[in-house]
């Protein structure tokens, strides 16, 4: 995972509240869009999943596991 989304990802875990959500989208160009399923699933790891996008669009809505 490109280190500009590891620190993205990182603060928006900080600043969620605990009922907060967010909705990822990685439809940007690189360095932000254009990932493969793995490092997608790794973007997605410490939140709850509830919403998402098919295997190539790469959305989800979530909230704080």
């Amino acid at each position: 995972m490109s280190t500009d989304r590891q620190l993205s990802v990182k603060e928006m875990k900080r600043i969620l509240k605990p009922d907060g959500q967010i909705y990822l989208s990685l439809g940007a160009p690189p360095p932000f869009g254009n990932v493969n399923g793995e490092e997608w699933e790794q973007t997605l790891q410490g939140f709850r999943v509830e919403q998402r996008g098919g295997s190539f669009e790469k959305w989800a809505l979530v909230t704080l596991k």
